[in-house]
């Protein structure tokens, strides 16, 4: 396992590059290939519109054929899309390649939520995803300073050809490393027997839309907000890096919160802390620079959450939909981003002064987190009670039919209750893996 697990943060830290990659290599493409703006946009845009429309697509080829070939199969497609703009001499052959990259890292995080949720219990897959986003999340670090030093002393075709390599090693890695699903145990599997309603799952769709609401800023509001307020003389690349490691230091401490508290409860604590963020910059968008970095370093912190409230989801779908139900509560994590981008323009747009326009966009987000969190709160505990009852009375229905089954012919050697040994050992070890796969999935 420890292998695996080496190999999917190693796939993770290669997604996380090229998420943002782009910020540094970008600039430098467009001069060498002559680009104009918005050949530029569609450029820098080409990613995120394969990822997210592929999210669906790929859960049901994991509902289909398991993580390992489909997700190792994808990131081979990644390595050449990369490859490609290694080699282009004009903007489409450049755009295939942005395409083919947001193809191939289209799987991994979801690849990773689905393969650790197969093998593990709700609790611990969710501590192994936090520890895989933790180590993941340093891919984000190296496309920034130490990219740009790389594109400076080799090109940025090099550095593309360098990541290409990298990817088709991760993926080879991925065929060769990964176990295959295992069939699900009859203790596991009484969820597909009962029924199961999309409702359910309904409460975790807000908290989705609001998860990167915090990334928004620091991805593109950030710099407006401190250069409109603070003055043009303010250091936003020192406070987006000051932000960007916070939020690594917090997603690395996420697996050891895990150990001591449950997932809903680090989700709630979460949530409380950027909602309050949130109010206090809506209140106060020109209190001091060293405030306000704080706020957006809490409010970027919130993401780390993905992987907590995912494996959430996943404990609550039966096995023949967990891909599919993943890649639509996913694809709204990347609809919450377009959205809260768009209605952040709306607001900024506005004839009012900078403090203002800004207090409302922290307002406006500190809205939609009061939504999240008041849904999460009201809705879960209905939610979880519904589903375990459903568990338990499938757990019993399992049990009651294994006590039916025909015994195997006596031996020799039996019990003082004349029962045979074999048979004895075989119930006792059928209830052990019953109340284990009870206690597991209700735990959460």
């Amino acid at each position: 396992m420890r292998t695996s697990l080496s190999v999917l943060c190693a796939a993770f830290l290669a997604s996380m590059y090229f998420r943002s990659y782009f910020g540094v290599v970008g600039p430098l493409v467009s001069d060498d290939l002559a680009l104009s703006p918005v050949e530029f946009g569609w450029l820098a845009s080409a990613f995120f519109g394969s990822f997210a429309l592929l999210q669906i697509p790929v859960g049901i080829a994991f509902d289909r054929w398991g993580v390992r070939w489909p997700m190792a199969s994808m990131m081979v497609m990644g390595a050449a899309g990369s490859a490609l703009i290694a080699s282009s001499s004009g903007f489409w052959s450049a755009f295939a390649g942005q395409v083919a990259i947001g193809i191939g890292c289209a799987r991994i995080f979801m690849g990773i939520l689905y393969y650790l949720g197969r093998h593990h219990s709700p609790d611990t897959a969710a501590r192994l995803a936090a520890t895989v986003s933790s180590v993941g999340s340093v891919g984000a670090l190296i496309s920034a300073s130490p990219l740009s030093f790389f594109t400076a002393e080799w090109g940025w075709r090099a550095a593309c050809w360098t990541a290409s390599a990298t990817m088709l090693a991760c993926a080879l890695s991925i065929a060769a490393s990964l176990r295959r699903a295992p069939s699900a145990r009859s203790a596991l599997r009484t969820t597909e027997r009962g029924t199961w309603r999309l409702p359910k799952l309904l409460y975790l769709v807000p908290i989705c839309f609001t998860l990167s609401l915090g990334g928004t800023f620091r991805n593109a509001w950030a710099g407006p907000y401190l250069t409109s307020v603070f003055g043009h003389g303010t250091n936003v690349g020192t406070v987006l890096t000051a932000v960007s490691v916070f939020g690594i230091a917090t997603s690395f401490a996420l697996p050891f919160a895990l150990l001591r508290w449950r997932g809903r409860t680090i989700v709630t604590a979460t949530y409380i802390v950027g909602l309050l963020s949130a109010l206090l910059l809506a209140f106060m968008p020109g209190f001091s620079i060293l405030f306000a970095s704080a706020g957006l370093a809490l409010l970027y912190a919130m993401g780390n959450v993905h992987p907590v409230a995912m494996t959430e989801a996943q404990a609550l779908l039966p096995y023949r939909m967990r891909g599919i139900g993943l890649g639509a509560l996913n694809t709204l994590v990347f609809l919450g981003v377009s959205a809260s981008s768009s209605v952040f323009g709306v607001l900024a747009y506005l004839p009012l002064s900078a403090d203002v326009t800004c207090g409302l966009v922290f307002g406006a987000t500190a809205m939609a987190l009061t939504i999240a969190l008041a849904v999460y709160v009201a809705c879960r505990p209905k939610a979880i009670e519904a589903q375990g009852g459903r568990d338990r009375v499938g757990l019993k229905a399992t049990l009651s039919r294994r006590r039916k089954m025909k015994a195997p012919a006596p031996s020799r050697n039996t019990s003082g209750e004349g029962e045979p040994i074999f048979n004895s050992m075989q119930r006792m070890a059928c209830r052990k893996a019953v109340r284990a796969a009870q206690s597991s999935e209700l735990r959460f």
